[in-house]
């Protein structure tokens, strides 16, 4: 496989996946409907974008991805199926793309993109070089995606359409949980039963991080497959590591002090 065409490719999942690839030495080409300005910014870097959708965009590819907003009728799509071409979801891709690598997947209905980039962020300032694909661009990286030659790949994991239930990471997080996306998850009983099973997903022997503040999001700590160990935070006095002395900082930020569950009152 050596060009990879993505079919909504200006938007922040697969633009990030794009950007990676081209990293990774791929030929990469996509359309999108409006290209955005993470399009075009993926046009510089080498990217073959088209301003919408049209059978013959998909010419000289060797794999199709799309985005989880594309219907079967896209013509890229069906002529990508015409011609024998693998077409694969998002989902799918991104757990190829993990795939050998120790996957840490952020998941929860708010502050999964800004965790994923503080994830990031930290591998990278420790110097484990990750992989990372975000759905925002980080301010402190510079950019949504990067192909990293270390072992983590850290990925946004994202509920919606169940795309999560693709990626089997060996770490997983989950920052809260809320009624969300109501076109997928009707109620919100079908809403948590995907993020059980999103946590089924967990490598034998995985790590669940999850937020003690949130009962949603902690409840899913008695979901784990056997062997799976869970690490909590939060403020919550139970937590495995402990905020404490929250205060905000002259950076605009907040500093605290951390106290873990081994640690002498």
């Amino acid at each position: 496989m050596t060009h990879v065409h993505l079919v909504g490719i200006g938007g922040s999942g697969l633009s990030a996946i794009a950007r990676l690839l081209l990293e990774s030495g791929y030929s990469v080409s996509g359309s999108d409907r409006t290209p955005s300005e993470l399009a075009r910014e993926l046009a510089a870097a080498g990217a073959t974008v088209f301003s919408g959708h049209a059978a013959e965009n998909i010419r000289g590819a060797d794999l199709v991805v799309r985005s989880s907003a594309i219907p079967d009728s896209n013509p890229e799509v069906q002529a990508a199926l015409v011609a024998g071409i693998p077409v694969l979801k998002r989902a799918d891709f991104l757990g190829r793309l993990m795939s050998g690598r120790t996957g840490i997947a952020v998941a929860g209905t708010h502050g999964k993109t800004t965790t994923t980039a503080m994830v990031a962020w930290l591998l990278t300032a420790c110097g484990q070089k990750p992989s990372y694909i975000i759905g925002g661009v980080s301010k402190n990286l510079g950019n949504n995606a990067h192909a990293g030659q270390g072992s983590a790949f850290v990925i946004e994991a994202d509920e919606y359409d169940r795309m999560f239930l693709g990626l089997n990471p060996r770490i997983a997080v989950v920052t809260m949980m809320e009624h969300d996306h109501p076109d997928c998850y009707p109620t919100p009983q079908e809403y948590r039963a995907a993020f059980v099973d999103f946590v089924h997903t967990l490598q034998p022997g995985g790590l669940f991080i999850t937020n003690a503040d949130d009962a949603q999001a902690a409840s899913l700590a008695a979901e784990l497959p056997a062997g799976c160990r869970v690490v909590t935070y939060g403020m919550n006095p139970d937590a495995g590591l402990r905020a404490l002395d929250v205060k905000r900082n002259s950076e605009g930020g907040f500093s605290f002090r951390v106290r873990t569950d081994t640690d002498a009152e």
